[in-house]
């Protein structure tokens, strides 16, 4: 415990007795207070009980205790004199009289002590504090007994006394709050007094404690000074004596240890030259960066080690050698305004260099092939731009590069083969190029190449496709993939860099576009094209939502009679720009978007509800069936199913009326996914066809393995049949095949006359083309058929 507790617990003693000498003052006030309120109330109860057992007079009446109606009255009288509650009860404990009449015969049970039952037998008056649900507080009460002729006891007066005390604590509280406002301010006065002694000399004691902590540490400049004429002035005057003595021996002794220590154990290397440039000092940490030791430097030309700069970096080769990265500092030592020497600070930034180097090389060149990346290259092509333009440098052409079929090599391999092909990618087109070019991966399997003075930009692209053609060997497999190389020459006629590579990545899907393994040129048509692209694209993404496409039917015609059966639902799109588009125009870039699913969303709802409407409106002329399309991205979608199940139970049209058609190619990409998706739609009662039968795929046994009904003969079989008999047996076979198998048979592309006849005399059923009838709007179809009365039967 410190001195300023010791002195403030002191203080804190006296307060304490002083609070409990005023404690146990007020506690004896209100003893007091309530036993003289006791002693009052008692003896008015013993008067009220002398008139109850002998009456008012004092014995000149008959006694009230044998007078119901006079007692009530008397106890009423008294209660509106002095308002205080007065309970008259028998020696049964039975209430004679009460101020509240309802009480009256009940016994008297609001003492749970039973202090009125002790009173009426020991004949002693008694208190007790009176609880009810009325008085949940309490009451206090005093009883006393009813004794009458002969000292028989006969009842008890049960008096309330809490008005009594209630003004008695009245009169004694003025004296009590004088009593504790007075010892209150003594106890903070007492408290304020200990505070400000102990602060006072504890502050002048923590000053000469931290001055002698001070010496403590090596510090012999502290002084204190404490005023006034006491014992710790006097302590600290000595004090002061003493430390001006050890600073300054102090000074003499440890002057020379102290900076000797410091230069020996710095973490820098420090030399010391004289006028002449020689080293006359050296620590161990100079010794180390140059590898000659201390004793080694000691006597050499500082310009023999370092260049004569005040401030520089260099790479010192050691002796052994190791060489070191070494950025220095030469202050200069002067002396009445000559220099006698100077000091050279010596600080190893190897590790610091190397590290800045490869965070340079991570951010700017890619982690899996260590080319240059999309910065770098991009970083590059605008300086050859600017040497290009400026006539310091030669032309320059920039390739952009895409691997064809890198993701099938992903899916099927694991992404380690793709990562070895990436890296064995790099390695070929580095090697097909000259030293000088620069080969960067942009990001996936693209890579793009800066050829500077070219002369033959196409002769580049080329060794990149011949590079990139050969098999691949990943995970003891041989993997073919290609690319497809966009070339554009004279990149420095470009705005910048970001253009270039712009231009070059049109020109590369210009390529793709041409069959993929080869290059093409960049032409600004490319780029006009590209944007009407972009434009088409953006304006068949609302097509939907702005009710721009439209349904039309094809019908499908029983050919021997010509008479309607089935109608094929094909979409067009009303281009707000260009008009009418047929499919062909659009569908290959809805399908290439991922907008193909909505698309045929829309096209199998509205066919289904355009049917519906005929059949209910006009079913003498409505077909039987209706076909739709579905693409082969309908097939991954999940929820396929029930969006066929939600458009015929929206529209209303029986399952057996809606024909799905999908072509082999589709059919063929999953055979057991593909079985699982049809056996689930053909649940629902729709039938399945195959589209462009005979195209697809040469093998017939997936006819056995895929749940179909419907075969259409793809056009190519029809053009030509007539007059080619090969042919003809072709389709009889594939009618033939059809009949066994129990499909409908459906041919497409009937275009003539001749044709027509021919299928009939083939045993063909069912046919449609442009000689059978057009696409056209549902509304059209329908008024044709009507004006020409053909009949469904």
């Amino acid at each position: 415990m410190n001195v300023r507790q010791k002195l403030l617990g002191g203080f804190l003693t006296v307060a304490a007795m002083v609070t409990v000498t005023g404690a146990v003052v007020l506690r004896t006030d209100a003893e007091t207070t309530h036993q003289a309120a006791v002693t009052e109330a008692d003896q008015v109860a013993r008067g009220i009980a002398k008139d109850v057992a002998f009456g008012p007079a004092g014995g000149a009446e008959e006694g009230l205790i044998d007078r119901p109606a006079a007692l009530i009255a008397y106890l009423e009288r008294l209660h509106d004199l002095q308002d205080r509650d007065i309970v008259v009860v028998d020696t049964r404990k039975m209430i004679l009289a009460d101020a509240v009449p309802q009480n009256i015969g009940l016994p008297f049970d609001h003492d749970t002590g039973n202090q009125v039952g002790r009173t009426i037998a020991d004949g002693r008056s008694r208190v007790f504090v009176e609880t009810s649900v009325d008085y949940p507080e309490g009451i206090q009460q005093v009883v006393v007994p009813v004794i009458g002729a002969g000292g028989v006891t006969e009842g008890a007066v049960i008096l309330e006394y809490t008005p009594l005390l209630d003004q008695m604590e009245a009169v004694t509280g003025h004296a009590e709050s004088i009593i504790v406002i007075a010892g209150v301010l003594c106890i903070l006065l007492v408290l304020v007094l200990g505070v400000v002694t102990a602060e006072s000399i504890t502050r002048r004691i923590r000053r000469l404690t931290g001055a002698v902590e001070s010496i403590r540490d090596g510090d012999y400049t502290s002084r204190v000074s404490l005023g006034r004429r006491d014992e710790i002035s006097r302590l600290g005057n000595a004090f002061n004596d003493m430390a001006a003595r050890l600073d300054a021996s102090a000074r003499e002794i440890l002057a020379k240890e102290y900076t000797d220590s410091i230069l020996a154990n710095a973490g820098e290397g420090i030399c010391g030259v004289d006028a002449e440039g020689r080293i006359t000092f050296a620590n161990e940490a100079a010794g180390r960066l140059t590898g000659l030791g201390a004793e080694g430097l000691l006597g050499r030309e500082a310009t023999s080690l370092l260049p004569d700069v005040e401030r520089a970096e260099i790479t010192v080769d050691r002796p052994d050698g190791t060489s070191v990265r070494v950025a220095y500092t030469v202050s200069a030592i002067e002396k009445d305004g000559r220099q006698i020497g100077g000091v050279v600070v010596l600080r190893d930034v190897s590790r610091q260099r190397a590290l800045e180097h490869d965070l340079r090389h991570q951010a700017l060149h890619d982690g899996l092939t260590d080319l240059p990346n999309r910065k770098l290259l991009l970083d590059r092509i605008d300086h050859a731009m600017t040497r290009a333009r400026t006539g310091r440098g030669a032309d320059i052409a920039v390739l952009y590069l895409d691997l064809d079929g890198f993701k099938k090599i992903n899916d099927s391999l694991g992404h380690n083969a793709g990562d070895l092909l990436l890296r064995t990618a790099a390695e070929r087109l580095t090697a097909a190029l000259r030293p000088h070019d620069t080969v960067a991966r942009l990001g996936g399997d693209e890579f793009a190449v800066l050829l500077e003075d070219p002369e033959d930009p196409e002769r580049w692209a080329q060794a990149c496709v011949d590079a990139l053609s050969r098999p691949f060997l990943l995970q003891h497999r041989e993997a073919t993939v290609s690319v497809s190389v966009g070339v554009l020459p004279g990149a420095e006629r470009y705005t910048d860099a970001d253009e270039v590579l712009r231009n070059a990545d049109v020109a590369m899907y210009a390529a793709k576009a041409a069959g993929r393994a080869c290059y093409q040129v960049f032409e600004t048509r490319m780029h006009e094209q590209l944007l009407d692209r972009l434009d088409q694209e953006t304006r068949l993404r609302e097509a939907v939502h702005r009710g721009e496409l439209r349904l039309h039917l094809q019908p499908v015609v029983e050919i021997a009679t010509r008479q309607l059966r089935g109608v094929e639902a094909l979409v067009r799109w009303e281009d707000p720009e260009h008009g009418l588009q047929q499919p062909g125009a659009f569908i290959p870039l809805a399908e290439e978007t991922g907008l193909i699913t909505e698309i045929d969303r829309w096209m199998l709802t509205e066919a289904c509800r355009a049917v519906q409407e005929w059949r209910e409106s006009s079913p003498e002329t409505a077909p039987k069936w209706v076909s739709v399309n579905l693409s082969a991205a309908n097939l991954e979608v999940p929820d396929l199913t029930d969006r066929v199940a939600y458009s015929l139970s929206s529209t209303g049209l029986p399952p057996e009326c809606l024909v799905l058609e999908l072509t082999e190619t589709v059919l063929m990409r999953d055979i057991a996914v593909t079985s699982e998706r049809l056996d689930e739609l053909r649940e629902l009662g729709v039938r399945i066809a195959i589209d462009d039968f005979g195209t697809g795929y040469s093998s017939l046994g997936y006819l056995r393995d895929i749940p179909v009904d419907v075969l259409k003969v793809d056009r190519s079989f029809i053009t030509g049949i007539v007059g080619n008999e090969r042919q003809q047996e072709l389709v009889s076979a594939v009618l033939q095949l059809g009949t066994t198998l129990g499909l409908k048979v459906v041919v497409e592309g009937v275009e003539t006359e001749e044709q027509a006849d021919l299928l009939v005399e083939m045993g063909d059923r069912f046919a449609q083309g442009y000689h059978l009838g057009r696409p056209e709007p549902v509304a059209s179809l329908r008024a044709r058929l009507a004006a020409d009365s053909i009949a469904v039967t």
